[in-house]
Order: C-alpha cells, then structure tokens, then sequence
C-alpha cells in the first residue's frame, strides 16, 4: 500500500512539474479542462486528499468526464486511468511533439487583439528524452499562409482572429511557423503572465546566471509609466516577479538577448522542478499549482497526451536540451514596403541551422563516449576569498584529466556553496565534472547565456569544497 501512496505521488508531482514548466514556457502539461478532471482524478482519489486540505479550494460538485474532457477517450478508461500509461514505468511510446508557445505584452486593460512578442516552438521528444527550444523573433518576416501577403510573425496570431481563419489565431500562427521551420505544429499554449510570477514563487524562484549588469530605467508598468529594474551580473536568486522582468525586459540591449533570457529561465525552471528532491516542496504545493494553472494558460494539448507526458516524466531526465535563437546572424534586418522594421530571413543559414536543431540526438547513454572530454575548456574562479583556492582546484581537475583554461576571481568572495555554469556542454558531461569534484551537480549546476570568456564550463568554488582541497 505504501509503495502505491509513493507511485501516485510521484505520478501527480510530475503532473505538476510539467505542468509548472509550461506555464513558464517549457513542458507540456496544462489547460482548463486538466484542471477539472485533475483535482478530482488525481487528486481526490490519491493519498494527496490525505495529506492536503484541498476544501478550500474546491468549489464544484461533480465533473463531467468524458470525450470533452478527454479527447479519444472513453469515460471509462478516464475513471480508471487506462490511457497508454503503464502503471509501473514508462508510456509504451509518445511520440515526438511541437509546441508553440505564446506570450504577449497586452496590458490587462487593452481589448483589442495582441500580438505575440514572445514566440518559442518547444520540440520535446520523450523517447530520446530531449528538448529543443527555438526563439522565432517578433520581427521575422514571412508569408502568412492563406491570406496571400506576408508579414512580422507577431502578427499571425493577431490576424488569425481578425480574418476568422479556420482555428483562429493560434491555428494560424501554428500553421505560419510550422510552413516556415518545416515541421509539424501539433499544438500551441497561450502564457497569462500572473500565472508565470505565481508559478515561479511556488516552486521557491530559480537561479540565473546574469552575464552582465541589467539597469534599464524604463521598465514599463501596467499604468503606462516607467519604473527602473536593476539587476547586477552574477548568480542571482530570482523570485517570480524578478524573473518576469528579467525575461521582459528589452531597453538594455534586443530582442534577441531577450529570447536568450527567456531560454535561459526556462531551462532553470525545467532543472530545479524536475530534480527528484524537489518531491516534497512541489507535493503540498500541488493544489495551488493547478488552480494556478487554470487561469494562466489556454491550450489545446489532448488530456491524454498530457497524461503520457506526465507518465514519461515520473522517471526520466532531459538527456538533451537544444537551444536556438534565430538573430540577426540568420537574416537581414531592413525595412518593409510598408515601412516597419523587420528580419528577412536567410534561407539557406535558417535551413542549415533548422537541420540541425530538429536532428535526433545521439543515443542515450551514448554522450560522453562519442563526444570524448578533450574540448570542453573550464575556467575555475575563487568565490570563497581564501587564498589559492582557484589553483588547487585546478590541480585537482586537471588531475582527473579535463582542461582547465583560466583562473582567477569570482565576482565576490561569499559563495558558500560551489556552483557549475554551462555554456553548451552535454549534460553528462557537466555531472561528471561534478562527480569527480564529488559534488551534487543536480543541487548546483546552472545554465549560463553566451560567455564573454572562451569558456565552456565555468566554476565558481564555494566555501563548501574548502574541505576537499585542503
């Protein structure tokens, strides 16, 4: 009995911690109708209803279940939970699927239309257990398939539901990326960005790599005025209202750094609610995440694509993130006949750099073996402020027989724990890194933007591997 408790516990948090992720823009688990059936299905027939006091919150009687809550199943396999999952292990096989995520920066008072500012195509492909995260830029300039014109890519969705296209706007914003990347758009989810500051303050804020001081005095408010945002470069502990700015804000710098930003946030929130430890934090949170969710997102992700990818996630790791911004490096930017401002994309360098985004990755297991250790360039920085630290790390690493490029001083000299940043290097290699300096890479690994130094891994050491060096 116990052993079951802990299954469908560890089922409903990876319910959450997906769901939680594309709320912030990566997993895929959300939507109204999850909300409905799940409060009753997993979690009134769960140990959950034991261990929170979901009275509060609930505020209906019964559900209806069935093809309108989820699509392609019967009612009976929806009460007893008989979608392709298995009860012990993995879904028999989930295919590889594109989600388009949405966000716009429409003030709560504004009626009319928005455009989507922010557009990122999240491929996840479970069985090779990765994730792409592609940043199509507001200003790309493409056809926009039926109407017979083209235009920016933040107006597809706005004229989707100005032309009554068929599916309106998120069909035709679908359909404009999925002409242009050449792959298949299954499905699309619509960010509230309430529900992205709530989401991040459950789930106790994230940790960034700031690669360098933000300080933008006309951060926008809801009233039309200005405030400023101030963020020094660093790690920075960020909670759900600082990680909104930092991910909106755009005066300091472009739209690019930005959809790097976003990334960046994204694969912090995907480490941090995906870490097995995370269990007993996300577990009596469970009831506010899904209220949460209900009115953050719209979506039209099937009830049980949703539940196989909740399944898959329960004992699995992203093996292999991929990130891609298109910039200006894949275009040109100039004008419009019609005088806006826009990126005219370059075919064949989209062409090239979408081949390899959509490439299936190497094997699992597979990483360190195929790629070797020899290029990976790490630079040690002391954070502690005691003496050769930087060198004995070196020493030691080197030992072990990876490269050490650089040492040197962190930006302070208080980090009490050691933290390892990626620039790009394959995650199995960053926990081996973390092994053989006998850390918990889970507990201090982060993701950092592009590196101002040649580095490929940079560490910051802490006052907690003082011992280990001595």
């Amino acid at each position: 009995m116990r052993r079951l408790v802990a299954r469908s516990q560890r089922r409903a948090v990876a319910f959450a911690a997906i769901y939680s992720v594309i709320i912030l823009a990566v997993a895929i688990v959300g939507g109204n109708r999850l909300h409905e059936w799940a409060r009753l299905r997993i979690l009134g027939q769960s140990s959950l209803w034991a261990i929170t006091d979901l009275s509060a919150y609930i505020d209906g009687a019964a559900v209806e279940a069935g093809p309108s809550v989820v699509e392609g199943a019967d009612d009976a396999s929806v009460a007893a939970g008989e979608l392709s999952t298995q009860d012990d292990g993995w879904a028999v096989s989930v295919p590889a699927i594109n989600v388009l995520l949405l966000g716009t920066d429409a003030r709560p008072d504004e009626l009319d239309v928005p455009r989507t500012d922010t557009m990122i195509l999240a491929s996840l492909d479970p069985q090779s257990q990765s994730l792409g995260l592609l940043s199509l830029p507001r200003d790309l300039w493409l056809p926009i398939p039926g109407l017979g014109f083209s235009s920016k890519i933040n107006t597809a969705y706005q004229l989707g539901e100005m032309e009554r296209y068929p599916g309106g706007g998120p069909q035709l914003a679908k359909d404009t990326v999925s002409s242009f990347v050449g792959q298949p758009v299954q499905y699309y989810v619509r960010v509230n960005f309430q529900g992205f500051v709530e989401l991040i303050d459950l789930i106790g804020g994230v940790d960034v790599v700031v690669p360098s001081t933000i300080h933008d005095d006309q951060y926008p408010t809801e009233d039309y005025g200005y405030q400023t945002f101030h963020l020094d470069a660093g790690v920075q502990h960020l909670d759900g209202e600082t990680a909104l700015k930092y991910v909106r804000t755009r005066n300091i710098d472009d739209d690019y750094s930005r959809a790097r930003r976003q990334q960046q946030v994204i694969r912090a929130v995907a480490d941090k609610v995906l870490r097995a430890d995370m269990l007993p934090t996300l577990l009596p949170k469970l009831p506010r995440l899904l209220y949460t969710m209900r009115s953050s997102i719209e979506t039209d992700i099937p009830m049980a694509v949703m539940l196989d990818l909740a399944n898959y996630a329960r004992g699995a790791a992203l093996r292999d993130v991929r990130q891609l911004v298109l910039d200006n490096h894949y275009g040109e930017e100039t004008y419009a006949e019609n005088g806006a401002w826009i990126l005219l994309p370059n075919r064949t360098l989209v062409r090239s750099a979408l081949t390899d985004f959509f490439a299936p990755p190497s094997g699992p297991g597979n990483t360190i073996a195929q790629t070797g250790t020899d290029w990976i360039r790490i630079e040690v920085l002391n954070g502690t402020g005691e003496p050769g630290v930087a060198a004995r790390t070196r020493d030691l690493l080197e030992a072990q027989g990876w490269k050490v490029v650089s040492i040197g001083d962190a930006d302070r000299s208080d980090y009490g724990r050691t933290l390892i940043i990626n620039y790009g290097v394959p995650k199995e290699l960053v926990e081996q890194v973390g092994t053989d300096l006998e850390i918990q890479p889970n507990l201090s690994s982060l993701n950092g933007l592009n590196s101002s130094s040649p580095v490929d891994v940079r560490i910051v050491v802490g006052r907690d591997f003082l011992t280990a060096i001595q």
